[in-house]
C-alpha cells in the first residue's frame, strides 16, 4: 500500500502545470469527461494531457509545456474546437467537431491556441 502510494505521489508531482489548467473530473486514460476538452502530448491519447478544460475559451497553450506539442484531441463537448498554429487565435489550422476524438492529429505538435464554438 505504501509503494501504491509513494508511486501515485511522485506521478502527480511529475504532471507539469498547464496554463489553461486541470480543474477536470477524473476520468479514465484517454477519455475527457463531458463538456470538455482534453489533449495528449502523444498520439493514441498517451503521455501527459496537457489540456484538460472545460469547452470554451479562447485558450492559449503556453509554457514550455504543451505549447507546439499537441498530438491528439479527444473533444467531449457539443461545440466545434477551432485549432490556430500560433497563440491568440491565429494561424487556422482545422477544427474538430463535437463529440469527435482525434488519436493521431493530422498536424501532429503544431497546436498552440483554440477556442469553442458553434461553428467551424
Amino acid at each position: 500500500m505504501l509503494a501504491k502510494t509513494k508511486a501515485g505521489l511522485v506521478a502527480l508531482l511529475a504532471v507539469p502545470a498547464l496554463t489553461v489548467g486541470f480543474a477536470g473530473q477524473a476520468q479514465a486514460d484517454g477519455y475527457c469527461g463531458a463538456g470538455r476538452v482534453c489533449m495528449w502530448e502523444d498520439g493514441n491519447y498517451e503521455g501527459s494531457r496537457y489540456v484538460d478544460v472545460t469547452a470554451g475559451g479562447p485558450y492559449d497553450i503556453d509554457g514550455w509545456n504543451g505549447d507546439n506539442e499537441i498530438s491528439s484531441v479527444d473533444n467531449a463537448s457539443g461545440l466545434y474546437i477551432v485549432m490556430y498554429d500560433n497563440d491568440n487565435l491565429t494561424g487556422f489550422m482545422g477544427c474538430v467537431q463535437p463529440h469527435q476524438r482525434i488519436p493521431e492529429l493530422w498536424r501532429n505538435d503544431e497546436m498552440e491556441s483554440f477556442i469553442a464554438r458553434d461553428f467551424c
